[in-house]
């Protein structure tokens, strides 16, 4: 099985990343099925020790000085860590009338999708978009019309504790069917309210639109994929409004070439589909519908997490909506070039500069190291003693193989000439002048002691016999300025 991904893009949208320190590896009764889940996905991920870092950005292949200057500032943002000369870079693709900068109308950008950080902006701007994209080809917006009926609410007191019903959701309503009044509400609600599962799609011909659920994946019918109207089949529905029977989309650049027969090359039928959705009404009233229509959108916005995984020869992103250094990455990420990025209303620095989360940052250390070990193993350089089942295992023993004078991080206090002293000793030890018991008496008396206590040195600053430290942090050895605790060395001799 093989694993891929980008840990500096956009966090789970239902729970928490397996890195997080609110996720742990110990399943009890406390947790909720979904924590329970979490930990045992956060065991099986750190058994997975082969790890390699694809480093050769293949989105952006232009070698101009900006997009040098672009892959750079991407480098530093995973991190959070951009430089001021990043800052000063990413302001030039900022949209603006002055010259030299890029423009938002220029035919290019003109109908591109605008990446955003909420469902109530990409409502708003799909909204608008199909507005003028209908007047500016001299075409009139056709509507259709979701088919709705009442759905059924689980009762909250027939829940378990696992959350399953024990008997049969029940309705609030004496019956299904929606009348006019109700129904003229539904539909209006936007289209984030109602689980991306449209009420009424307004659409004309070659308008862009993206799909919304994998109907067949072996047609390039996936949710994401993005095309354009070239036709429909409609008929009356309830209350006499127009609804779709059949929608024909001509794919963007599938993953590869669909012919269908009887249509035009990469043309795809979508056809309705039915799904129970909870509709979110301007007032937070929330109710069960039962709906049928075609899996589609509009498709002049789009959110950050919906732009994952794309490439966008031309990248309109609103960076003001989004708030983690993540979702700013993710973003400028789909960009194959600096020249065809453009950056809307500007952005806050502070988010990109203020680092990222620890738990993070350990994350992509550890893929690092992970990284060193799958290469050596591989060249046959690694080795035998270089082993583990878990991330911790495997570079701990790592770690040890590369340096076995590494320093753990506990002692804070103790002499620098007495830690240097006391290594020299050691490495007597490992030469076979000098035995431990030796060393031991030379030093009982220092400032800092060490007893032998059955068979195991213990540290008496920090009472450890084996400390139990990050193996991803800041190491310390005798020639740096702040002395660390030894007896985790020491007790591995």
């Amino acid at each position: 099985m093989i694993f891929a991904g980008d840990f500096a893009q956009l966090p789970p949208v239902g729970g928490q990343s397996l890195y997080s320190h609110s996720v742990g590896t110990q399943i009890h009764s406390g947790l909720k099925p979904g924590g329970q889940e979490a930990a045992v996905g956060k065991a099986l991920w750190h058994q997975v020790t082969t790890v390699v870092i694809l480093r050769e950005n293949m989105r952006q292949k232009t070698q101009t000085p900006q997009d040098a200057s672009l892959r750079k500032a991407l480098v530093n943002m995973r991190y959070g860590n951009c430089t001021a000369e990043d800052i000063k870079f990413l302001r030039t693709l900022q949209a603006s009338k002055k010259p030299g900068r890029p423009k938002i109308a220029s035919k290019e950008f003109r109908n591109v999708a605008i990446i955003c950080g909420r469902h109530t902006q990409k409502d708003q701007i799909n909204q608008m978009g199909c507005e003028r994209f209908a007047k500016e080809t001299g075409q009139k917006l056709t509507h259709f019309y979701s088919v709705d009926k009442w759905g059924k609410d689980a009762d909250p007191a027939n829940k378990t504790k696992w959350g399953k019903s024990k008997a049969a959701s029940k309705s609030k309503h004496k019956s299904n069917q929606i009348d006019f009044d109700d129904q003229h509400q539904i539909w209006n609600v936007r289209h984030g309210s109602t689980e991306h599962f449209a009420g009424k799609l307004s659409l004309c011909l070659g308008m862009l639109v993206m799909i919304r659920n994998n109907d067949a994946t072996e047609l390039c019918i996936t949710k994401g994929q993005e095309g354009f109207v070239v036709g429909w089949q409609a008929k009356k529905g309830p209350h006499g409004k127009r609804i779709l029977d059949t929608l024909f989309v001509k794919l963007d650049k599938p993953s590869k070439t669909i012919q269908i027969p009887g249509l035009p090359e990469n043309v795809v039928p979508l056809v309705k589909g039915s799904k129970t959705i909870t509709c979110t009404f301007p007032s937070d009233l929330k109710e069960s519908i039962e709906r049928q229509q075609v899996w589609v959108l509009p498709n002049f916005a789009m959110t950050d997490y919906a732009a994952q995984g794309k490439t966008r020869p031309y990248n309109v992103v609103h960076l003001n909506s989004c708030h983690t250094h993540m979702s700013y990455y993710t973003c400028l990420s789909r960009s194959a070039s600096a020249a065809g990025t453009i950056i809307l209303q500007g952005f806050e620095p502070s988010i990109v500069t203020r680092g990222c989360a620890k738990y993070l940052m350990q994350e992509l250390r550890e893929q690092e190291l992970l990284d060193e070990i799958t290469r050596l193993r591989y060249e046959g350089s690694l080795p035998p003693c270089v082993v583990g089942y878990t991330h911790n295992s495997l570079i701990r023993n790592f770690q040890n193989w590369k340096d076995p004078l590494r320093w753990t991080t506990n002692f804070t206090e103790i002499n620098q000439d007495y830690l240097g002293a006391l290594a020299a000793g050691f490495n007597k030890v490992l030469e076979g002048t000098l035995t431990l018991e030796n060393i031991l008496s030379n030093f009982l008396q220092a400032k800092q002691e060490l007893v032998l206590d059955n068979l195991h040195l213990k540290c008496l600053n920090c009472g450890n016999a084996y400390e139990v430290d990050d193996t991803l942090g800041y190491v310390l050895h005798a020639f740096d300025p702040i002395p660390a605790s030894t007896s985790k060395w020491i007790g591995s001799i």
